[in-house]
């Protein structure tokens, strides 16, 4: 956590002593994002498959200074598991697990070059469990106050559009875990006035 505070700290202290880098127009503005995703956990199993589909989609307010801010949602696969013959106090069973979440997340970022930003949000992630045990489907659904970080880098295709790529980190205050995301990102002024 104390990385988000420093990040907030830079973006505060930058918005006022950098000059302004864009235009003085204010537009909103979507940024879509898929990739990889990595899941690091603490659970320790042979089968436990770490590697998944990571998207999001952010809805931004530019307004003429460089701080910009925002609603963010979509999709991170965490994990699967996959065990055979797995042994416990009730007998021997398969075993198969995943979870993924949906963040809902307000998003401030902020231009620190003409095309790189950082952005740090925060908010709730909906976790989404299911598995399989001693031949019965199992489900599960909880809420995790969670936080990220990134950067960005995008390239002007035109005057509305970009595409690029973004490192992202996450933190699941639930579960104590994170992931670290790497996602192509195509950006898009809607709106402008």
């Amino acid at each position: 956590m104390y990385i988000i505070k420093i990040l907030i700290a830079v973006i505060v202290i930058s918005s006022v002593a950098l000059p302004q880098l864009n235009d003085t127009t204010y537009s909103l503005s979507t940024e879509i994002g898929v990739g990889y995703s990595r899941y690091f956990t603490t659970m320790d199993y042979d089968n436990l498959n770490q590697n998944g589909f990571s998207g999001t989609v952010r809805v931004m307010w530019n307004p003429e200074h460089l701080l910009s801010l925002g609603l963010e949602s979509g999709y991170q696969y965490l994990y699967s598991l996959d065990v055979s013959d797995y042994s416990t106090e009730f007998g021997n069973t398969n075993v198969k697990a995943s979870m993924y979440t949906i963040p809902i997340f307000i998003v401030f970022s902020m231009k620190v070059l003409p095309n790189i930003k950082l952005s740090a949000g925060s908010g709730v992630y909906l976790l989404f469990n299911s598995g399989e045990a001693f031949g019965d489907e199992l489900s599960s659904n909880q809420m995790s106050i969670g936080a990220h970080i990134g950067a960005s880098y995008t390239y002007p295709i035109n005057n509305s559009m970009a595409i690029g790529g973004e490192l992202l980190y996450s933190y699941f205050s639930k579960l104590q875990d994170q992931t670290v995301a790497i996602q192509f990102v195509f950006a898009y002024d809607f709106l402008k006035w």
